[in-house]
């Protein structure tokens, strides 16, 4: 018999309980070893994957020569501190050069799902390639990730994620929560394609979770939050719902209590609330244990994390945010080593005092965000360099607000010597008197923006589907630059 789900409270006691009571999680899990025997064993797995970079990527083959280091050098996690980092710019120049070509190629080297990046500088979507070994690697981190959010064999979980025109790696959700024994359903949202009209509306998401019941409920944030404040006003009953998976934005403290209440209002209490971190190059998540707490890696022998100053590429220890990279350490597709992935962080390497799970995990550091970007994605507005994160963090805990735009354009349309204009175009909450918002709150979020970047934003109130539709976009897209340049 299944014990009691150890969240939205847990212990190490009760993560304990109930791993041993799943046989599927009762297997010797590397997130709970002791520090030596994880280092060991991702010291073995480095020295394989750099023998086959050495042998296969064309892209570090000319890494490993030009930087003079010998990948048969290269023995613990420590010498990578060697190897120069990768940038996002290497992999958009080239992907083709990371992709291995190893002469023993077999059955499961074989190219099994091609997704591609969705937020890059340039809107130019990149291409990245799973084998069918990487993808059994992302498998089984789905099996832990259900794990770490207490749902069990015999659950359900709806998922909301879209389908989208673009190959996204957010189509592996599905999979990796059926690895672990968990049923799930598709709401098939995302943006409409009238040639096969197959995608649903969110009313009809909501429909679907009242008959399947799920325990479970995943998809991007600003989807679930819209979803989950229009079952409110219809009355929906959402009470199944245990757990809570959002991604693919940055969710503040306020825009997790708005969801919260919203669940709550459709009888969903006790909820655990799981805001992921991945991206499209890693195929697995870092989960909290509780909201606000740091992130751990599903699968620490897999790959890891090192945070560096943004500059000198320096290491920094525990606690010092800086920039955030990857090692892929059983990788076969198009393997990264010390990878940035454009975010700004901080780590720890302490042992989760709620679960007893170990390895680096990813620390609040900006904010309620574990993440912000690097200045590859600063805007440069009336001569001061902007970070839209900073945006996001204050226009989100701004009571009221449900949706929002950041807005770049020239004070005259068309006219690049004309001065910049910054507008933010918000979308209310239903429940929000706009006069009053537009008397208190609005004047309030101009100072507020206007103190954390040094430019007076002019603001608007629209109608929050004017800002993001669901069912023509693929998530909340927050910042439009639409200046004219020379």
């Amino acid at each position: 018999m299944t014990a009691e789900r150890p969240f939205p409270n847990p212990t190490p006691e009760k993560v304990a309980a109930f791993n041993a009571s799943v046989p599927r999680y009762a297997e010797d899990d590397p997130m709970f070893w002791e520090p030596e025997q994880l280092q060991a064993r991702r010291d073995e797995l480095l020295q394989r994957q750099v023998g086959w970079l050495a042998a296969g990527s064309a892209h570090y083959q000319k890494v490993f020569a030009d930087s003079g280091v010998d990948p048969d050098s290269v023995k613990t996690t420590d010498d990578l501190r060697r190897v120069p980092v990768t940038t996002k710019a290497d992999l958009m120049g080239d992907p083709d050069s990371f992709r291995l070509q190893m002469p023993d190629f077999g059955l499961y080297d074989l190219t099994y799902a091609t997704v591609y990046t969705t937020g890059t500088t340039t809107g130019i979507p990149t291409k990245y390639e799973y084998t069918t070994h990487d993808f059994f690697g992302c498998l089984d981190s789905g099996r832990r990730l259900a794990k770490c959010n207490g749902l069990a064999p015999g659950d359900v979980v709806v998922t909301t994620f879209p389908v989208s025109p673009l190959p996204h790696v957010s189509s592996f959700g599905p999979w990796l929560s059926m690895a672990a024994g968990v049923a799930v359903t598709s709401a098939f949202t995302g943006m409409v394609y009238p040639e096969f009209p197959v995608h649903r509306p969110a009313s009809e998401a909501a429909q679907l979770i009242e008959d399947v019941r799920p325990a479970g409920l995943m998809g991007i944030g600003s989807f679930l939050r819209r979803m989950a404040q229009d079952a409110a006003a219809n009355g929906r009953d959402f009470s199944s719902i245990k757990v809570v998976q959002a991604s693919g934005e940055v969710m503040t403290s306020s825009m997790l209590e708005h969801l919260r209440r919203n669940l709550e209002a459709c009888g969903a209490t006790d909820v655990h609330f799981s805001s992921s971190y991945g991206c499209t190059e890693s195929g697995v998540g870092w989960v909290p244990a509780v909201p606000g707490g740091p992130m751990y890696s599903t699968v620490p022998e897999q790959m890891m994390l090192e945070v560096v100053d943004p500059e000198t590429h320096e290491p920094l220890p525990d606690g010092e945010r800086g920039l955030l990279l990857l090692t892929h350490l059983n990788r076969r597709g198009m393997p990264l080593l010390r990878y940035a992935m454009g975010d700004l962080a901080a780590i720890t390497h302490e042992r989760c005092p709620e679960t007893g799970w170990q390895g680096e995990a990813i620390l609040v550091s900006s904010g309620s965000a574990h993440v912000t970007r690097v200045s590859d994605d600063l805007l440069k507005v009336k001569g001061t360099l902007l970070n839209p994160q900073v945006v996001h963090q204050v226009v989100m805990d701004v009571p009221g607000v449900l949706e929002y735009r950041l807005v770049i354009a020239n004070a005259v349309e068309g006219d690049s010597a004309s001065p910049d204009v910054m507008r933010i175009e918000v979308g209310l909450d239903p429940d929000a008197d706009e006069a009053v918002w537009t008397e208190t709150s609005g004047p309030d979020l101009v100072r507020k923006v206007q103190q954390a970047t040094e430019v007076t934003p002019e603001l608007a109130v629209l109608e929050s589907s004017a800002i993001y539709d669901p069912s023509t976009e693929f998530k909340a897209r927050r910042v439009v630059d639409s200046r004219t340049l020379d």
